[in-house]
């Protein structure tokens, strides 16, 4: 049976993706900061705190087929009355990278090298539509960039599972606006399908999937080309 560790599962879209998980016929393992998530979906939970290091023996014994990096802050939201860029503080700053991009880095640099060593293994990075440079719009540069630099990240990890042998993929993955705490209930749509979608697409043969950006079932893309800000044309330097 092959396994799925998933982050940030107590609630949200990730206890959406350890429901999918598990009727797809993975063994379910979780990580995220609550002493007891209620996920009945799960067949293994360790508290893990992203914005330390990992311990030495987070699920040691556990293959982990797939990695889902699902666990993710947005602390700069303009819903609720703070999205400005001038009144970030660098302190919320710190604290969005540390958990949307450095706990992910942390999870990507446990596990990739050993999807790379069997020649097989899918790692995915729930992203945003926000994290694209074409979307910036000038509020929440905090989760924005974060997931903006985790999109890299991914990219370079996909870099290095193309050069790999076996069936290796690694993308990343934006759920659209989902009814979810972070989403709030004014999101027109509801998380349980898009766990479904994302689960579908590691079925995908690594060819079609790594080291894309997906949106649903679609390919989102990371990005076009610019100019990003005004329209005229700069023309020859």
């Amino acid at each position: 049976m092959p396994s799925a560790l998933v982050t940030g599962v107590s609630r949200g879209l990730g206890a959406h993706l350890c429901r999918a998980l598990k009727e797809a016929g993975y063994r379910v393992l979780g990580a995220g900061l609550a002493a007891s998530p209620r996920n009945g979906a799960l067949d293994d939970y360790q508290v893990a705190d992203l914005r330390e290091p990992l311990a030495d023996d987070l699920f040691a014994g556990e293959d982990v087929d797939v990695l889902v990096s699902n666990a993710g802050v947005y602390l700069d939201d303009p819903r609720r009355g703070y999205g400005d860029l001038f009144s970030l503080s660098v302190a919320d700053l710190r604290d969005t990278f540390e958990v949307n991009l450095f706990g992910t880095a942390r999870l990507v640099l446990r596990y990739a090298p050993r999807m790379l060593a069997r020649g097989s293994g899918r790692i995915v990075c729930v992203s945003s539509g926000m994290g694209r440079l074409q979307d910036a719009d000038g509020a929440s540069f905090a989760y924005r960039s974060s997931k903006l630099a985790a999109n890299s990240l991914v990219l370079t990890v996909a870099r290095h599972f193309a050069a790999g042998p076996g069936d290796l993929s690694a993308f990343s993955y934006c759920p659209g606006w989902i009814r979810t705490g972070m989403g709030t209930e004014a999101a027109p749509l509801e998380p349980g399908p898009a766990a479904d979608d994302l689960v579908r697409l590691l079925d995908l043969p690594a060819t079609r999937s790594n080291g894309r950006f997906f949106r649903g079932l679609g390919e989102l893309g990371w990005d076009t080309r610019g100019p990003l800000v005004g329209d005229e044309d700069p023309g020859t330097p």
